[in-house]
């Protein structure tokens, strides 16, 4: 028998044949067997420096090694603790996270930190291991609720709640703070609820993760557009603290054209379809402008309402905050990709969308965010045929904030916390893509969970 070589030899999650999930809404990657487990967790080489690779990979910062070992050793309600001891939502993460761009992308099989060079290895499936161990754990209905301190009298409330705000309720209520959740949705999940589609990110995650919070104590009330139905002055005079978790739902438009019927932001389209269940007129061929997770979690609506599909990215996939492997999916789905090409014109015909005028582009130099530079390339404006056009690039935070508070603003439009996560009044705290744009959802859980550390010192301080 031959050896085998354990650094290249990485599982692979099962997934719905392309023809079957371009036909359903339901979850399309089916996540490990307790068999392909245990074989995956026995990859992992558990080094010593892992502090420098794979752990300060995640946004997080889960204790990797320690979680896969558990595993290894057939103890999945410890790994569950190991993970929830930074991470509460593992089944979230284990979907949505680009792990081949954090933990994964750290890990030493992979990628050769002291030489600083890949390596031809494959990476540990750090995901897909988080994924089954808290898929585990409520599939077996097992209640794993952490013990919480009693309650110290004093109160928060949080805007919004997406990851952000249901992370920082997590860790007050560990610290004994009476938590409530203002959402104006009839829903709690946020951008993880209206944002990311089913095939993706189940519906019935989010719901028992919720439910958990609440069994922990938090207090959610849902259809309350703060800002509106209750002003946030009333909840400052109301409430010990603040924090805003209102995420940046707003995208951005801003090319000739916009004004024409068939132009659409990502976030209208995904809240309509995912949310509401409601039809939208895409008509037979849709252009999607973007290459990160939202354009994906479009491109994947898209596809399962059967329109020809088109995705218009300025870099190449590369450079994309997607995960590698949702592009191959995408691939295999019929999406028709247009890497290196930027957008200049929306054409029309009687009103509405006939044409997406485009440029191709070439990479050179570095940006602000050390990518390369896209730079267009000369006599090469060309025409793609649509109905509809959806931008997937660019978002703001909710208006109604800065309508009422007088909050600093950073650069971008968006709301300016200190290293605190403070803003420009003291009581009031943010995080999440209200403070950075579009994020990942891990970078919302920890700006989150610190939020909520620093919320308690402020408290406790006075």
């Amino acid at each position: 028998m031959a050896k085998r070589i354990r650094y290249l030899d990485r599982n692979q999650e099962p997934t719905l044949k392309p023809k079957e999930r371009i036909k359903t809404f339901k979850e399309y990657q089916l996540g490990f067997s307790p068999n392909l487990a245990l074989d995956e967790a026995d990859r992992c080489l558990f080094c010593k420096d892992a502090h420098k690779r794979c752990i300060k990979g995640c946004p997080i910062n889960i204790d990797i090694p320690s979680f896969i070992r558990k595993i290894k050793e057939g103890d999945i309600l410890g790994a569950y603790e190991v993970i929830t001891q930074t991470n509460p939502f593992p089944s979230i993460c284990g979907r949505v996270c680009p792990q081949d761009k954090q933990c994964e992308g750290s890990c030493i099989l992979y990628y050769d930190t002291v030489r600083d060079k890949k390596n031809k290895g494959l990476p540990v499936a750090i995901g897909s291991l988080e994924r089954f161990v808290g898929d585990v754990v409520r599939l077996l209905g097992i209640e794993v609720l952490p013990k919480v301190k009693e309650k110290n009298g004093k109160r928060v409330a949080l805007v919004g709640s997406g990851p952000s705000s249901l992370a920082c309720a997590y860790e007050l209520l560990l610290r004994g703070y009476e938590t409530h959740i203002y959402e104006a949705l009839p829903f709690a999940g946020g951008v993880m609820a209206y944002g990311i589609p089913s095939p993706r990110l189940s519906k019935e995650i989010i719901e028992w993760e919720v439910e958990r919070l609440k069994k922990m104590g938090a207090k959610f009330f849902f259809g309350v557009l703060v800002g509106r139905s209750v002003s946030f002055k009333e909840l400052l005079e109301k409430y010990d603290a603040l924090f805003l978790g209102v995420g940046a739902g707003r995208g951005k438009l801003g090319f000739k054209g916009d004004h024409l019927k068939g132009v659409y932001s990502a976030i209208e389209v995904l809240q309509r379809v995912n949310s509401f269940g409601k039809g939208i007129d895409l008509g037979k061929r849709v252009c999607i402008v973007g290459g990160g997770f939202t354009a994906v979690d479009c491109a994947i609506v898209c596809l399962r309402l059967g329109l020809e599909t088109h995705i218009v990215y300025r870099r190449t996939k590369e450079f994309s905050s997607a995960r590698a492997v949702e592009w191959e999916h995408l691939q295999e789905d019929g999406a028709i990709m247009h890497f290196l090409t930027q957008p200049v014109e929306i054409l029309g015909e009687n009103g509405r969308v006939k044409a997406l005028k485009c440029i191709k582009m070439e990479l050179k130099g570095r940006d602000e965010s050390g990518r390369p530079k896209p730079v267009p390339v000369e006599n090469s404006e060309h025409l793609i045929e649509c109905d509809s056009v959806i931008f997937a690039i660019g978002q703001e935070a909710n208006p109604l904030v800065f309508e009422e508070l007088d909050l600093e603003r950073n650069k971008w439009g968006l709301i300016k916390v200190n290293e605190r996560f403070q803003t420009s009044i003291p009581k009031v705290f943010a995080g999440g893509d209200a403070i950075r744009g579009g994020g990942t959802v891990a970078k919302s859980i920890s700006d989150g969970r610190k939020a909520g550390k620093f919320i308690d010192e402020f408290l406790k301080n006075g």
